[in-house]
């Protein structure tokens, strides 16, 4: 019998070759496709546009989308149908910051997805890139009825509650989306207390500034104070987060589930000492994570020059970073920790 013999260069040949196949079967059983939920919450009369991201066939079709010019585009397929998983999987909601929008996180949707996760990330009118308001930002605690309506409206939906385990779910939220994680985990809020601290604070910042400006005769706030506890959600994870003072100890101090306040050191939004760290050292159950990254690092990365370009002529902060902070890198970190966060926190049964 003869012996096969190969030389050096075909066999490193072959080796590359089956890691590159390696790779492109992951990559193909990695693919993430959304679909958009126009749900209309009638007790509000508030449009709550919803993304639901999960995994779909390897043969789907993928789109390079991204939601606004500045911002660069991430490889999903839209308006897909969900690959069947082989058990109910954990869910975890994103909600956005001031003036983003459900695809604010999708760089974090898409990292979770492909680790098991099914993810609802809403929108919040009055909050929304494209829909700014007095009362959006003064009613912040309608942003935490944005969230528990649209879980409401995915888990009575057949096609998507079998998708998703009712008893693993979790949250990520942004700057405001940061606000509503800890109204959603028991925090009761005083919209006038807060407006009180920013009326005496010696040094405001963009925040408080900001809307010490807005009138907000007229903008009802009986409601104000009611629980927005949502007890499906057992673990929270916020970024960069406020505003936190208007929350009432008592409230923070009943906070018990695993709860992350990922701070944004060198945050150019909301002071991170009176915001984040301030909820850390309230919240008995926080753990703080310093990072040294400004306000919009956990938003998209933007694309090569015409992202700084469009963002500075339209006044707007989002591409600017501190120096030596790469956002692709700070977001692939983040993205570990959390889903290692989750994947704890979130455990099923063995």
């Amino acid at each position: 019998m003869k012996t096969l013999s190969l030389s050096p260069v075909t066999v490193l040949f072959a080796l590359l070759l089956g890691v590159l196949l390696q790779t492109t079967m992951a990559a193909a059983a990695d693919v993430v496709g959304t679909t958009t939920l126009e749900l209309q919450d009638k007790a509000t009369g508030r449009k709550v546009t919803t993304e639901l991201w999960f995994k779909v066939a390897s043969d789907a079709r993928i789109e390079w989308f991204s939601p606004r010019p500045p911002m660069r585009s991430i490889p999903i397929v839209r308006n897909a149908d969900p690959q069947p998983p082989l058990r109910k999987q954990p869910l975890v909601v994103i909600s956005h910051g001031n003036w983003g929008s459900r695809f604010s996180q999708g760089w974090l949707a898409l990292e979770l997805v492909k680790s098991g996760y099914v993810v609802l990330s809403t929108s919040h009118p009055g909050t929304d890139g494209d829909d700014q308001s007095i009362a959006g930002r003064y009613r912040l605690w309608d942003r935490s009825r944005d969230v528990s309506f649209a879980l409401d409206e995915v888990l009575k939906h057949a096609k998507w509650a079998a998708l998703i385990d009712e008893n693993r779910i979790g949250f990520v939220g942004h700057s405001f989306g940061g606000w509503t994680g800890v109204s959603l985990a028991g925090g009761r809020y005083d919209p006038v207390r807060q407006r009180t601290f920013c009326d005496k604070a010696p040094k405001k910042d963009f925040y408080c500034d900001g809307t010490l400006k807005d009138d907000i005769a007229g903008v009802a706030a009986q409601d104000a104070g009611d629980s927005f506890r949502d007890g499906r959600i057992k673990a929270f994870y916020i970024m960069a987060s406020g505003p936190g003072q208007g929350f009432t100890a008592d409230s923070l101090r009943s906070i018990s589930v695993p709860f992350v306040v990922d701070t944004a050191q060198f945050d150019e939004i909301l002071d991170p000492a009176s915001n984040s760290t301030n909820l850390v050292k309230q919240i008995p159950s926080a753990r703080e994570v310093v990072r040294p990254v400004g306000h919009f690092a956990y938003v998209p990365e933007c694309r090569w020059l015409i992202g700084p370009v469009l963002t500075k002529f339209a006044g707007l902060p989002l591409c600017d970073d501190p120096s030596g902070v790469d956002r692709m890198l700070v977001h692939k970190q983040m993205a570990s920790e959390i889903v290692a966060f989750f994947d704890k926190n979130l455990a099923g049964p063995e």
